[in-house]
């Protein structure tokens, strides 16, 4: 009951994130923010798929954006998650 709000941000998250480009919102980086404390709550409610799928939403809204430094920063925490998930030939790639 208590992800159900985080659940309907990132199937938002996603509708908005699947379409090519960068998508049209008022301010890019407070996207990346929000993506960022929405892949962290999910985190710590120890819902670490959910964290993995939003930190790789996370990591494709950075590319577009071309800010290297959240991109390498999201890859780092997915590649946590895969680790933590026991799945370290996932993280390596």
């Amino acid at each position: 009951a208590l992800s159900k709000p985080l659940d309907e941000a990132f199937s938002l998250w996603k509708q908005l994130l699947e379409k090519p480009g960068i998508p049209s919102v008022r301010c890019p980086e407070q996207t990346v923010t929000s993506l960022h404390l929405l892949a962290s709550l999910y985190r710590l409610q120890a819902q670490p798929i959910q964290a993995l799928e939003s930190f790789l939403l996370l990591q494709s809204l950075c590319r577009r954006l071309r800010d290297h430094l959240g991109r390498a920063n999201a890859l780092g925490q997915v590649t946590g998650i895969l680790l933590q998930l026991e799945c370290p030939s996932q993280a390596q790639v």
